[in-house]
């Protein structure tokens, strides 16, 4: 019988395992060997057959690379070793159209009579008044918040 480490060496010896631990090894590199700037706007996603995705994070460095590929190409696979890399596959990045900032959807519920009473006589115990609304506020965020994010698991669960 044969030991597990021959078996694995000889699995990784086949050539499309051997590219893809090349690839990973360089992907590893990836800051070093762009640079800082071009790291912080595009990242790999992935490999296979050849190919290397790509997420940028706008149009302009899209373009950019589109240009810039072949140099890219030759830079990727010097420190592999040999042509590993062939093409380059760039996919800009999801939300680069959404607002940066969004604040979560909470669903509308209004509270009833009997919840807001429940709720004002566990704070009767606070003796300023200011306080005291300002955590029943607090309590009806916290429990439209945890409304909303049943809503949105149950959502998910479905699809």
């Amino acid at each position: 019988m044969e030991k597990i480490a021959g078996v694995i060496k000889n699995l990784w010896a086949a050539p499309v395992w051997s590219n893809s631990l090349r690839a990973a090894r360089v992907l590893d590199e990836w800051q070093n060997i762009v640079g800082p700037q071009i790291a912080q706007a595009v990242r790999p996603l992935g490999f296979a057959r050849g190919v290397l995705t790509l997420e940028v994070s706008d149009n302009i460095w899209l373009q950019r690379l589109r240009f810039e590929e072949k140099r890219l190409l030759s830079r990727l696979n010097e420190r592999a070793g040999e042509g590993v890399f062939k093409k380059i596959r760039l996919v800009l990045k999801r939300n680069y159209y959404e607002k940066k900032t969004v604040k979560p959807a909470y669903r509308k519920i209004k509270p009833s009579k009997e919840l807001v009473a429940r709720l004002e006589k566990e704070l009767a115990t606070i003796e300023d008044e200011e306080i005291r609304k300002a955590f029943l506020r607090l309590r009806l965020t916290l429990m439209r918040k945890k409304a909303s994010h049943r809503a949105k698991r149950r959502f998910i669960s479905t699809v």
